[in-house]
């Protein structure tokens, strides 16, 4: 499996309406929220709705919008067999980056024997600079339009400082799909 930019995978509508439900959900929701302590010279700057705690992320309601997307990577990658990482909601992460910080080069877990894990990032709103993804030392700064699929279970991945007073808003989609395929 190799990294995979998907042009237009979304639109202007449809990031409006994630964007307006991350920034109201992080507000109104704060405890759905958790350090990732991926950049330790920023604490808090990253915060992601990746939880293994079950209990906190009970009264997590994603917008409609985000299934119907979840759905259509299905479709566009013809994903037939695979299962959800434990930490995501449904298959879904929203994370949101505030200020100056960044994502430290790391491999994410195989979370089943014999799986690769895929994410598959949006993302919406980018910082006023910085906030590239990496991977494997390739730099993929995409449009928030696009969509970004590449194996986090075998590649690694990082993102650069962010600056500025936009915050860089992520959707990600992960799936652990068999190894063979």
């Amino acid at each position: 499996m190799k990294v995979q930019v998907i042009e237009n995978f979304v639109n202007k509508e449809e990031i409006n309406e994630l964007n307006t439900w991350a920034l109201s959900n992080v507000i109104k929701n704060p405890y759905q929220y958790v350090d990732p302590h991926m950049d330790p010279q920023h604490p808090r700057s990253r915060l992601t709705n990746r939880l293994l705690n079950l209990h906190k992320r009970h009264n997590l309601n994603y917008p409609k919008i985000v299934y119907d997307i979840q759905k259509r990577i299905i479709d566009v990658l013809k994903l037939k067999k695979f299962f959800i990482p434990p930490p995501f909601y449904h298959g879904i992460v929203n994370g949101i980056g505030f200020g100056e910080g960044l994502i430290e080069k790391h491999v994410d877990p195989v979370y089943y024997p014999n799986t690769i894990t895929l994410h598959c990032n949006l993302i919406t709103q980018k910082s006023e600079s910085g906030g590239v993804t990496i991977i494997d030392g390739i730099e993929y700064d995409i449009n928030s339009e696009d969509l970004l699929c590449y194996p986090v279970s075998e590649l690694y991945h990082e993102v650069t400082l962010t600056k500025g007073n936009i915050n860089r808003i992520l959707w990600c989609f992960g799936f652990c799909i068999p190894e063979n395929v």
